[in-house]
């Protein structure tokens, strides 16, 4: 099922490492392409603005040569009419070269350009403040001048540093690809586990449903096949399908909660609250389902706890951990309930004389609809949400909930809850 999605997730991942890696590369690309020129073209042009303003060819106007070793910075002037002003004693331009330096091939920023083998920084101006002076008598204005700087190493090392940078860039697209695949598969855990868990919130809601609902559709068969029957002589089958539809209606209201709780769709109303009378307001409510079971209900109860928190979900919290603890106590057992006041926090114990835990089962028992064999059975009616919920609850408080237990020994709930501004 995810394999479409794994596919789509690496290519897109690939496809943005693989921009950031070419966008990077063209950047240390141009950002070299620029620091080597610029030097050249500041020498340029500070020649330009330095010039003498009288030159005689024979000894000022070089021939572009392709054989030098240093870097000088030479000169050629054109006329109107866009031939080369005569240079004599000199080597003359090819009629090719003539073509590619023609100052019509080129702007008011330095251009590079290739002649044979070599490679120049070509900077042009336009009627500069020059004369050329050819005898004694001959003064000519040039239409245009050029000044040339040999680039043939820097040339080089771009070329060097583009092939490194295409092998990397080779290479790093590679990486690009694996990196996808490896960020793909990460991304999809938390999908993969959250599409799990939904799967299995369904099966086990679906098995918890329909437990009551064949019990509810059995007992009003029987009841249908009677007609004639009173409700007194019937009484046993109503209260069976009254108690089924009662676990039902709170199972279906806990799946509500810890659905709504997934969404973030319950606000909780933040209230200073007397945690210590909220404690005993619960605890009294619950005796006399200890008392039922001859359970010695016990309770340790700072007063003046106070603290901020959602008093309703906080009820909710104390009843669905003391009728844990009342749950799995057998007959005279004792059940504690503690809470006291620490510095900046108020804590909350819940502590039965019960069957116990399994260490196997202990770190689970949070997860929603999960029964160990011997502390959460159908027996006692539960439904495996209540302590889902209250993990819930704590955590939107911002607090922290643990268990101990040992099979045969008990289990204590321990509640850490931050008091706020109470």
């Amino acid at each position: 099922m995810f394999t479409r999605t794994r596919v789509q997730l690496t290519v897109r991942n690939a496809a943005v490492l693989s921009v950031i890696l070419i966008s990077l590369n063209v950047s240390v690309y141009l950002f070299m392409e620029q620091m080597l020129f610029a030097q050249v073209d500041n020498s340029l042009m500070w020649t330009a603005n330095n010039g003498d303003n009288l030159i005689a060819p024979a000894q000022k106007v070089s021939v572009l040569r392709l054989n030098q070793s240093d870097r000088p910075i030479l000169q050629l002037f054109w006329k109107e009419t866009g031939e080369p002003f005569p240079t004599p004693g000199t080597q003359e331009f090819t009629q090719e070269q003539l073509r590619l330096l023609r100052p019509s091939n080129f702007g008011d920023a330095p251009q590079t350009v290739q002649i044979g083998d070599q490679h120049f920084r070509v900077l042009l101006l336009k009627r500069p403040n020059v004369v050329i002076i050819v005898g004694n008598t001959q003064r000519y204005a040039p239409e245009a001048m050029q000044l040339f700087a040999n680039v043939s190493a820097e040339i080089g090392m771009l070329r060097n540093l583009l092939y490194i940078l295409l092998f990397g860039g080779g290479f790093g697209l590679i990486i690009a690809g694996v990196a996808g695949h490896y960020l793909a598969e990460r991304a999809l855990i938390p999908i993969r586990q959250s599409w799990e868990q939904q799967q299995q919130f369904m099966s086990d809601a679906s098995h918890e449903l329909r437990t009551p609902l064949s019990v509810i559709q059995a007992h009003s068969e029987l009841m249908l096949r009677h007609p004639d029957h009173t409700i007194e002589q019937d009484s046993k089958h109503i209260s069976t399908v009254l108690s089924e539809a009662r676990r039902m209606s709170k199972l279906v209201n806990g799946m509500l909660t810890l659905a709504r709780s997934d969404s973030d769709r319950i606000e909780l109303e933040m209230k200073p609250v007397r945690f210590d009378i909220v404690v005993q307001e619960c605890a009294n409510k619950m005796r006399m389902l200890a008392e039922v079971k001859n359970i010695i209900l016990h309770t340790e109860i700072d007063s003046q706890v106070e603290m901020r928190a959602d008093e309703e979900r906080i009820h909710q919290l104390l009843t669905i951990l003391i009728d844990n603890a009342i749950k799995y106590t057998p007959h005279g057992g004792l059940v504690r309930v503690v809470a006291r006041k620490l510095a900046h926090s108020v804590q909350l114990e819940v502590e039965d004389s019960g069957i116990g835990i399994d260490p196997d089962d202990l770190p689970r028992i949070f997860d929603r609809f999960y029964r160990s064999d011997k502390a959460r059975t159908r027996k006692e009616g539960g439904a495996g949400l209540g302590l889902a919920i209250a993990k819930w609850i704590v955590e939107r408080h911002k607090g922290k909930i643990r268990a101990e237990s040992k099979p045969g020994a008990g289990t204590r709930m321990i509640v850490m809850l931050p008091a706020g501004n109470g």
